[in-house]
């Protein structure tokens, strides 16, 4: 892949929130602003941004990550860190997720969403943003992790916004996700679910291992605040 240098200096994406359609919270619905003219891509209050990329990693590697956030301006480090990791509040197709890349990922796989990015902000949509992915390993342009590594995943947060705005909650168990470029369950005796097993097959699937029932229960407890920050922001309004 292209240096990542060049790949962020290279991003200039102009962004902005509003959820629109069947789910709208009061501060939502006054901001208006859409990032990519699209109510599927919120841009959040930087505060809860960054804090919502955190969520990520584990305690440790919190105070030195290098964070990253979307503001009107487009993706832009919110703080420089210097142990190695990057976190990031991902959203791409419309999936919102904090996600936190070791060295190699940020090198290798982190771009993949300032460049969906710029994509949406050219008009593609996202069938044709995800041929264009495919395109980019197989020319070269863009490579599976050149090492083994780790990208922490230990937030229970992930919502999932539609094209009108309606955002809904999906499952996310906290997990630990290891580089395993075009491996399959088979080739790691994984089950979806189970101890271990492969989110997707390709040059960027990884090995899924989700922490134990006692962390999980911690973290989920430890988020609730952050969870209704983030559910207001983005007008999520759970079925009753």
């Amino acid at each position: 892949m292209r240096c990542t240098s060049v790949v962020w200096s290279a991003i200039v994406l102009m962004s902005a929130l509003s959820p629109a359609g069947a789910a709208q919270s009061a501060g939502a619905a006054a901001s208006g602003a859409r990032f990519a003219q699209s109510p599927q891509y919120p841009l959040l209050p930087r505060a809860l941004e960054i804090d919502l990329a955190l969520s990520a990693a584990p305690r440790h590697l919190r105070d030195d990550a290098t964070v990253w956030v979307l503001d009107k301006s487009g993706y832009a480090i919110a703080r420089k860190g210097g142990n190695g990791f990057t976190c990031v509040v991902s959203r791409r197709a419309g999936d919102l997720f904090p996600v936190c890349w070791d060295a190699e990922g940020t090198r290798s796989l982190l771009p993949l969403d300032f460049e969906d990015a710029q994509l949406r902000l050219s008009g593609k949509s996202g069938s044709e943003i995800e041929a264009i992915v495919m395109e980019r390993f197989k020319s070269g342009q863009y490579h599976a992790p050149s090492r083994a590594g780790i990208a922490y995943m230990l937030s229970p947060i992930r919502y999932r916004i539609d094209e009108h705005g309606g955002v809904t909650r999906t499952t996310s168990n906290p997990h630990l996700m290891f580089y395993g470029p075009n491996l399959t369950d088979t080739d790691i005796g994984g089950v979806r679910g189970a101890f271990v097993f492969i989110n997707r097959v390709g040059p960027d699937g990884m090995m899924i291992v989700p922490v134990g029932q006692k962390e999980r229960e911690a973290i989920v407890s430890d988020a609730q605040s952050l969870i209704a920050q983030l559910e207001q922001a983005i007008g999520y309004q759970p079925s009753r």
